[in-house]
């Protein structure tokens, strides 16, 4: 493998999902490492400007979300309830349990599609410490020993490096791919990624 992908998301993300299926192949057909960095996406929305929560967004924008996904669901032939069981949830727990995976130096793939597939695919609600637990159990971790590791500082310290390393690269939510040092935000760049990186 060269030069890593670098991937800034959040589970709690529909277009983070939406993305990483897309961008792991793209990885593995260009050998790259796809490096996932779960985000602190509300700090990164406050120091930016970027972004709001569900409910401070203006109605427009919610419906139009409601039209959007179902086409990029269907284009990108993944699975996904437009409006799940457990939406809005809050990022925090399944951010911190990746997080924690990543100190221990785990393959973070799995664990990461699980969670949002869980959320989006699923109806299972990763806010809650036994379904995340189980979630991280089902992909291969000790999901218990996650949610244990979740809560220490050296979780803040990753969470909030990975959130600054983000910022410098330009980002401002999520999902964020950054390859080589240049941005691409959203999951409608996968193909300008695979362009990319095949010489474009």
């Amino acid at each position: 493998m060269t030069a890593n992908i670098d991937f800034y998301f959040a589970c709690s993300s529909p277009w983070s999902y939406l993305a990483i299926e897309g961008l792991q192949a793209i990885a593995a057909r260009h050998e790259r490492q796809l490096s996932l960095l779960p985000v602190d996406v509300g700090r990164a929305w406050s120091t930016t400007g970027g972004g709001r929560p569900m409910g401070e967004r203006p109605q427009v924008a919610l419906d139009y979300r409601l039209v959007d996904l179902p086409r990029w669901r269907d284009f990108r032939n993944v699975r996904l309830n437009v409006q799940p069981a457990f939406f809005p949830v809050d990022h925090w727990l399944s951010t911190r349990v990746i997080a924690a995976a990543q100190i221990a130096g785990a393959d973070l793939y799995p664990l990461t599609l699980a969670l949002m597939r869980g959320c989006w695919a699923d109806e299972r609600n990763i806010a809650d410490p036994d379904t995340v637990a189980a979630i991280a159990d089902a992909a291969g971790h000790d999901g218990q020993a996650l949610l244990t590791q979740a809560s220490t500082p050296e979780v803040d310290a990753r969470i909030a490096a990975n959130t600054d390393a983000m910022l410098a690269a330009g980002g401002w939510s999520v999902p964020s791919t950054v390859i080589d040092g240049e941005l691409f935000f959203g999951q409608d760049r996968l193909e300008l990624i695979a362009w990319r990186l095949a010489g474009g």
